[in-house]
């Protein structure tokens, strides 16, 4: 994949390095890519969150809150790695 027009942002949680590659249009996440070196069980919830921030607009309080929508609701475990570990390394790579 390429990541033009992408911006990046990197935050290391006790879990692992969260990598984000965010695409914006007018203030809102029009797509978004992870990778790093942390763990999401069920393995799939990665495309979930992922797919869930489409669209989202580029707050961390809007971020946030979806992460932690998709954790709650599809019974999440990472361990070491939060739904504020990924709304940091989100908001780092929007605000670069």
């Amino acid at each position: 994949m390429s990541y033009e027009g992408y911006k990046q942002g990197k935050h290391k949680s006790k879990g692992g390095l969260i990598r984000s590659f965010v695409k914006l249009k007018d203030n809102t996440i029009e797509d978004i890519s992870f990778s790093g070196d942390f763990f999401l069980f069920p393995e799939s919830s990665i495309e979930l969150v992922m797919g869930s921030l489409k669209g989202t607009v580029a707050t961390y309080d809007s971020v946030l809150h979806t992460v932690r929508v998709v954790y709650d609701f599809e019974g999440i475990t990472a361990p070491g790695t939060a739904p504020e570990d990924f709304a940091i390394s989100i908001m780092k790579a929007i605000e670069s």
